[in-house]
């Protein structure tokens, strides 16, 4: 499987090996974001990183397993740092968890343009395009999955189907919004709107109730019917400088 494939990346235990991991990474997603992968090769990430390719390889195996484990590293490091305000497993957790992680893309919006071409592309790796779908697809789990316990959803959702649609509309409107189709100053509200639609259509009872408001009001108000996310601070873990590109 693609997520044991990474997941059997040499292990690193001195400080100086992790920071040539950390060197390494850092390199790979900087490329991404300045080339796109088809320029990115092991000998340019050890020319960049200063180590040798056969270190790459005895490292990471195969540079498409470097590639997934930058994007996952970067992704899971920046939700760790999210400061939630909401618990686990709720509507306004995953309305955070969105609105957080889209005001963050806009600072670096090479590189997320760049990994969701990898995302939708027809020719791409499997194991790049599993880490993607995996890891947005447990932060949307937990939510369905409490949903499903309460008796919340319609009889003919399936839970990980669910998730599974959920990760393809949030990646989507994504990956419209880093292509210029979707204003900056629309996509927060996009995003949610096409996340909470899809929603009310699987729940049932008070979860469509509360997504039905939250929408309503969204509509009407537009982001100030989330006053409380303005509080939320962008997180900066592991930045990616790149310059942008007009």
């Amino acid at each position: 499987m693609a997520k044991e494939g990474v997941e059997r990346a040499q292990t690193y235990s001195s400080p100086a090996i992790r920071e040539r991991r950390k060197r390494i990474l850092e390199e790979t997603r900087r490329t991404i974001a300045e080339e796109g992968l088809l320029a990115l090769s092991m000998n340019e990430i050890g020319r960049r990183a200063g180590v040798a390719k056969r270190t790459l390889y005895n490292a990471f195996q195969t540079r498409e397993q470097m590639v997934a484990m930058a994007i996952r590293e970067y992704f899971e490091d920046f939700v760790q740092h999210i400061p939630f305000e909401n618990p686990p497993g709720t509507l306004m957790r995953n309305v955070e968890r969105m609105m957080v992680v889209l005001n963050r893309n806009k600072k670096i919006r090479n590189y997320i343009r760049a990994i969701m071409s990898l995302y939708f592309s027809p020719q791409g790796d499997v194991d790049i395009w599993s880490i993607m779908h995996v890891m947005a697809l447990h932060q949307n789990l937990e939510y369905i999955r409490v949903l499903h316990a309460k008796r919340q959803l319609q009889p003919w959702v399936d839970v990980d189907q669910l998730a599974a649609d959920v990760v393809r509309f949030e990646y989507a409107t994504i990956n419209d919004w880093a292509h210029g189709r979707i204003p900056d100053e629309d996509a927060v509200r996009r995003l949610l709107e096409c996340y909470l639609t899809l929603m009310a259509g699987a729940t049932r009872g008070t979860a469509r109730k509360e997504i039905e408001t939250l929408l309503l009001r969204l509509h009407q108000e537009g982001m100030a019917a989330l006053p409380q996310m303005k509080r939320i601070p962008v997180p900066t873990a592991t930045p990616i400088r790149v310059p942008e590109k007009g």
